[in-house]
């Protein structure tokens, strides 16, 4: 992958559609579009930041192969940082295809994945943070991990890092001073003060790994678990949240042999939602296997919608049910309320939402419930982390400050601290390890 080279990609999605973009990056970029691009303004020279309407022509024939739109941007103020080519055309992958021959046969070169936005970051556009925020709004799974992709790509989670760098650094200074000017007086470390720098730090730390949990479960979705005994009513419901017939609804009890997943977002919220097969006694055969299953995913669940049928008493297998899950995150739900209430245990009726997944009553307010729950309010606009790379980092260099804090030399001390500060580094992408940048924009498309 050579960086002085010029190159292209489409970067909208393929298929068919009304427009499509094409990208063009590097020395080259504004002289090859001038040698295929026609416009009917009387100009010599493309101004940058300005969108002509023209065609793309092929050099050789003078054919026109399409209408299009090109917008030049020279660099520095350009995604890339160097000279930046976009043409809209029509969305036909045969008319994307031959501008993109086109311009490989004038030069260029197919860009590699995610090497648009690899550049960005090689000429100081943007850090590695901020990369991977541009990854993560193209697969955002919901609207938070939307809103937290954003924050990270403009910059909130890189403020965060290089405060944190700062104040290291800070520390760092003062503490070489003491190994290269011991006897000097004006020469400020004093261990005391170092010790409650260094854990103001480390508790930073501590904090923003403490929303590390809810920034991954964001991205990759909460597991909710539909839990209750046979003909409760749990398909049903799970088809209400979803918003279409998915699981099989039946009055005879045992219709869901085994659990279903699907996706779907609750309050902007991205779960993996499970209807799961009731619990009963002396279960045989394929049911037996089935309870089997529903157990271990209650162990996995990060939110379990515990669900009574309000229009019978309380049996066996409820209390059974209340009892297995009683130090798990859960709501209680009594379902049935559009018949006549039967139910009368305190520990359920108290403390429980009272909804009809039939005919959708309360269904709301146990949606509001549910995302007060996966998300707090005190953590609705916090910067989250939500990839692991982070939290790894973030522990290493966390262990190399408590190790600085309890050092026995300062020269032991210093060592730590360059080792917390080359974390912090490999965070942002100032330290550069080519293994870790090449997986990393592996995940990305072409074009972006």
């Amino acid at each position: 992958m050579n960086p002085s080279d010029t190159i292209v990609a489409c970067a909208t999605p393929a298929g068919y559609s009304s427009i499509a973009v094409i990208r063009v990056s590097g020395e080259q970029a504004i002289s090859l579009l001038q040698e295929i691009f026609r416009t009917a303004e009387s100009t010599t020279e493309l101004q940058a930041q300005h969108v002509y309407y023209g065609s793309v022509v092929d050099p050789e024939t003078g054919e026109t192969i399409d209408a299009v739109l090109a917008t030049a941007f020279r660099r520095p103020h350009s995604y890339t940082g160097e000279d930046v080519v976009e043409l809209s055309c029509h969305g036909n992958p045969l008319i994307v295809d031959r501008i993109v021959r086109t311009l490989i046969e004038l030069g260029a070169r197919t860009a590699r994945r995610g090497e648009f936005t690899k550049r960005a970051l090689l000429n100081g556009k943007i850090d590695l943070l901020q990369a991977e925020a541009v990854l993560d709004t193209v697969y955002a799974t919901c609207e938070q991990a939307r809103k937290l992709a954003l924050l990270q790509y403009e910059g909130k989670l890189s403020e965060m890092i290089y405060e944190l760098r700062s104040k290291i650094v800070d520390i760092l200074f003062l503490v070489e001073a003491e190994i290269d000017f011991p006897d000097e007086e004006d020469v400020l470390y004093d261990q005391v003060e170092f010790s409650a720098k260094l854990e103001a730090i480390i508790t930073e730390i501590d904090d923003l790994l403490r929303g590390a949990s809810t920034g991954l479960k964001i991205k990759e979705g909460y597991r909710i678990l539909i839990l209750g005994r046979t003909n409760v009513g749990k398909s049903t419901l799970f088809n209400r949240l979803l918003g279409h017939d998915r699981a099989i609804v039946h009055e005879q009890p045992g219709t869901t042999r085994d659990f279903l997943e699907e996706s779907a977002q609750i309050g902007g919220i991205y779960v993996r939602l499970f209807d799961t097969a009731g619990i009963f006694g002396k279960a045989t055969g394929p049911d037996a296997i089935a309870q089997q299953r529903t157990k271990s995913l209650i162990e996995d669940a990060d939110l379990i919608l515990l669900m009574f049928d309000g229009s019978e008493s309380m049996n066996e297998e409820d209390v059974l049910l209340y009892d297995s899950v009683k130090y798990k995150p859960k709501l209680l739900l009594v379902n049935k309320i559009d018949l006549n209430l039967k139910l009368a245990d305190e520990r359920v009726l108290s403390d429980s939402i009272k909804i009809s997944a039939k005919t959708g009553k309360n269904i709301a307010s146990l949606l509001d419930r549910v995302k007060c729950i996966l998300l707090p309010n005190e953590l609705k606009d916090q910067v989250l982390i939500t990839r692991h790379r982070h939290i790894d980092i973030l522990n290493r260099a966390r262990k190399y400050l408590i190790d600085a804090k309890n050092a026995p030399t300062i020269e032991t001390v210093a060592y730590e601290l360059h080792s917390a500060l080359n974390e912090i580094g490999e965070l942002t992408g100032k330290v550069f390890r080519k293994e870790i940048i090449d997986r990393i924009f592996e995940e990305f498309c072409i074009g972006k």
